[in-house]
């Protein structure tokens, strides 16, 4: 079932996600990088970045985190202020610093003869999205042909946002795969979904667990599909919900929280909203590592290892809002990894850390 497919947000943390990877699990994810729209804060820059800036930072962030591997670039929630001008600048500096990275085209991209100029010259060409809703194989097969693709040169992602999940639902997403696999040879049918909340689902000091629907629906959906499994991949959105959801300004403050994702469910920690930031992520790190149900090692990934070190104070600060969604991303990255893994038989070593012993009081 590998590799893995999320739908990341291009923002800081989620590329620095993704670039702190051990090298054993970057092999295995092929990210779908949302461009985010141009009205969308950018943390780094402290503002909002202008139409000719989005290309560069996309750019500069592909090359310092994602430089080698397969990933592909989706334009579409800034492609109507871009332009097609833009978007040809967009790929043309992406693709400059990732060579292997791919276009993603909506359905009525597929019918605009400016996309072709992006199609890359390679076995796979591009990624096509299409809500469920909208995934009909005669349009698809259309817009192929408009655009000069045939479908084995395609990964199709098929998008489940707003879809009810859970079991009941599977046989449901069962017909959509054999449908679209039976109309046409898709290089890979990638299911992807999230059952997180649009909104952050506790308060200040609480903590809650969100059961992980569309892993569990995908899960059963296999069992009710003819199509082969190596013919389909799982994919979701990372650590978040699955509408984009971008706030039009920054400048608010932070509600300090991790999204911690175990096999069936996320353990989501929130401090307090008042006080300063690092004593209060080390209390939520404190909760994560005091669960023993929940918290994997400090060996499981580079985010589990530090969220021990915030909790243990041997960090200097606890970092910022994009940090938090670093770490959030890069441990729900390698969860979902070791767990396709283990259904195709592949194990993964744990992380080799340094020893550390606690020191009590003195006095």
């Amino acid at each position: 079932m590998l590799p893995y497919y999320p739908a990341l947000r291009a923002k800081p943390g989620e590329f620095a996600a993704c670039g702190n990877l051990a090298s054993r699990y970057q092999g295995y994810v092929c990210p779908r990088f949302v461009v985010p729209p141009p009205t969308e804060f950018d943390p780094e820059k402290g503002r909002v970045p202008t139409l000719d800036e989005i290309a560069h930072i996309t750019g500069e962030r592909l090359g310092k985190t994602w430089p080698h591997r397969r990933a592909f670039l989706d334009p579409q929630l800034a492609a109507s202020a871009l332009g097609d001008e833009g978007i040809e600048t967009l790929f043309r500096l992406a693709t400059a610093v990732n060579p292997q990275l791919l276009p993603v085209l909506t359905i009525a991209d597929l019918v605009k003869p400016a996309r072709k100029r992006i199609l890359r010259d390679a076995s796979v060409k591009a990624g096509i999205y299409t809500d469920f809703e909208g995934a009909d194989p005669l349009i698809l097969q259309d817009g192929l042909k408009q655009i000069g693709l045939r479908a084995e040169e395609c990964v199709l992602f098929v998008d489940f946002t707003g879809a009810p999940l859970g079991e009941d639902f599977a046989p449901a997403i069962a017909e959509v795969f054999d449908q679209l696999d039976s109309a046409a040879r898709w290089k890979k049918i990638v299911y992807q979904a999230s059952a997180y909340p649009d909104k952050l689902p506790v308060g200040p000091n609480e903590h809650t667990l969100i059961q992980r629907a569309e892993w569990t629906t995908f899960i059963a959906a296999l069992k009710e599909t003819s199509v082969q499994p190596d013919r389909l991949a799982y994919g979701d959105f990372g650590a978040d919900c699955g509408r984009m959801i971008f706030p039009k300004k920054g400048g608010g403050r932070p509600r300090p929280h991790l999204r911690y994702t175990g096999r069936t469910h996320t353990l989501v920690v929130r401090g307090s909203d008042s006080g300063s930031f690092t004593p209060t992520m080390r209390e939520v790190c404190k909760q994560i590592i005091d669960n023993e149900k929940y918290y994997c090692g400090r060996g499981f990934s580079y985010a589990d290892e530090r969220i021990y070190r915030m909790a243990k104070g041997i960090t200097e600060t606890c970092g910022d809002s994009t940090f938090w969604r670093e770490l959030n991303t890069a441990h729900h990255i390698v969860r979902v990894v070791r767990d396709l893994g283990a259904m195709s038989g592949i194990a993964f070593q744990e992380d080799v850390v340094g020893e550390f012993a606690e020191q009590g009081n003195l006095f």
